[in-house]
Parts: C-alpha cells; structure tokens; sequence
C-alpha cells in the first residue's frame, strides 16, 4: 500500500525549532497541483535555494533524515512584500492559465502536476508520493485555517505543536483527520466478493463499499450502515483488517471484511453505479498497489482474508 516504504521512513512529529536550510526540499501546492524539477528520468523537489522568493516556510516532516517544508506565501519581485500565493504569483507566466503544466519562476521551469497524475507518474517513487500526500493533507489544512472560527481573529501556529492557535480566544485548532471504511462484502455460500463502480467520480477502476463515518457511530455501525445504503444488503461477522492514511482527501481508511446475510440481491442508490459479485478468479484488482482497496481485493482473491 502507499504507506508501505521500507527502507524509508517518514517522522511527522512537528518541530518548531528547525529552520528551513538552502538545500532542503520545498513543498509549493497551488490547490491539487504540485511544483516539481525534472532531472535526468525523475522528478525531484525543488530546494529553498532554488525557489528564492518562497518565504513562511513550514517545517512539514523528516524524510529518512531530510527536513521537509511547506511554502505558504511568496514575495514579490516588484516591491518585496509578501502575500499568499495566487494566480498571478508563480504561475503568471503558464502558457495555459487554466490547466498549466510548466512554470517559470526566476531563472527556472518548474513542473505543475496534478496529484492524481503524480500518483501515476513513473518518474515519481511511491515512497516520494506517499511523503506528496502527507504534505498536500497538511497543505489543505493550513489553507482552511487561516482564521479562528469562534471570533475572526488571524490564527498564529503553536510554537511547540503542530496546531493553530487564537491569539484572541485562545482556541486551537489541530490537522483535520476523517475517518472512513472500506469495505470487502462477502457470500461464504457463493465464495464472491461484491465488487462496485462509482457513478459520479472519475475512477474507471473497480472498487469496494466505502463512505465517511458520522458523528455518534460506530466504525461497525458505519460498515453496516454504507452496505446497505449503497447496495440494500445486510452483513454480519464484520472483523477488522488494517488502516490506510490516504492525504489526498484527508481521510484514515480502515478496512473491514464482513458476510452479507439474507438476500444476495442488490439494489443500487445512486451512488454507485455498479455492484457485482465476482468470484476469486475474476478479480483483476487496480493498475497501481497503492490503496487499501486493492490490497483487500487481492487478499480475497488469493484467499487471504481473516475469516
């Protein structure tokens, strides 16, 4: 799975004390786009030397040692001060506005990526992806936590936690984390897998039962309750398998397996627009190896699943 980077390893307790040096690598998100430097067959980060406007530059994680940040705002070339990035900072000079894939910044062309087509990109590892995730999720929440929601005054950043912090009220506010299932329906009778397709997202790729879980609900609660809304099935024996962080939308995805009881027949709600069951042998899973979704696939497939 996309967390699965050994011999590498990432270390995301936040420390206040670092400062960003001329070679460590920068972080630079314009909403799901990435900013990266081809270099021979890969794709590599840019450095704080070569992004020499990049100013509030957060300490994000270690990678195998390495400090890694955030570039939260830019100053500009005409009069030095310093404002949050927009359209008309770094990506001034696309030759498409609307959907840029090299940018010129100083003396410098930077990739502009989509976080879905770095996930894809061969150039990229998925250790490097999986460390893009982490910090695009940290990168989403900071742009979301600008002001304090209890009285409107501009939040500052802890300085011995990675946590927001009202200098009026004194609320705080810590990196938003949404726990969601994925679940792997099974009929022991038929030995199937109920495998499904979204209807409104572009995922091409099949899938399982999945939805976030509500305020007041049991992760148990959560798998029975998305079953049978999205396909009318009930289940039961439901056993916990593993988690996933996924950044790219913010989610801890835990994976159930469970046994659906009663009827077999299924009765779609709109949301997805497939749902079938297929036996072992005609599961084919996803192009990549990165989602708890696959793995849960796979594992039936090859008769791995706790029982």
């Amino acid at each position: 799975m996309i967390q699965d980077i050994t011999p590498h390893f990432i270390n995301n307790a936040y420390q206040s004390d670092q400062i960003c040096q001329p070679t460590d690598p920068v972080f630079v998100f314009r909403q799901d786009r990435l900013l990266l430097l081809a270099e021979h067959s890969s794709l590599r980060l840019p450095t704080k030397q070569e992004l020499p406007q990049a100013k509030d530059l957060t300490y994000l994680f270690s990678y195998d040692h390495r400090s890694y940040y955030l570039a939260r705002s830019f100053s500009r070339t005409d009069d030095h001060s310093t404002t949050a990035m927009s359209e008309d900072m770094i990506y001034a000079r696309s030759a498409d506005e609307d959907d840029p894939k090299e940018v010129t910044f100083g003396a410098r062309t930077f990739l502009s990526l989509r976080m879905s087509d770095i996930r894809r990109d061969p150039r990229v590892r998925k250790d490097q992806y999986f460390s893009a995730t982490i910090a695009f999720h940290l990168y989403r929440w900071y742009e979301e936590s600008h002001f304090c929601g209890h009285c409107a005054t501009p939040l500052v950043h802890d300085d011995r936690e990675r946590a927001m912090v009202c200098p009026s009220c004194k609320a705080r506010y810590y990196p938003r984390i949404m726990p969601a299932v994925i679940v792997g329906v099974i009929d022991k009778e038929n030995d199937k897998l109920l495998i499904t397709r979204y209807a409104n997202r572009p995922i091409s790729y099949d899938a399982l039962v999945a939805g976030f879980t509500e305020i007041g609900e049991t992760l148990e609660d959560n798998v029975r309750r998305e079953v049978k809304e999205e396909t009318g099935l009930d289940v039961t024996n439901i056993r916990y398998y593993k988690s996933q962080p996924w950044g790219v939308v913010s989610d801890l995805l835990m994976g159930f397996y469970c046994d659906v009881e009663g009827s077999r027949e299924i009765t779609l709600d709109g949301e997805l627009k497939k749902a079938i069951w297929l036996s072992r042998d005609e599961i084919a899973g996803q192009p990549d190896d990165l989602s708890l979704t696959n793995e849960m696939m796979i594992t039936f497939r090859d008769g791995k699943e706790p029982k």
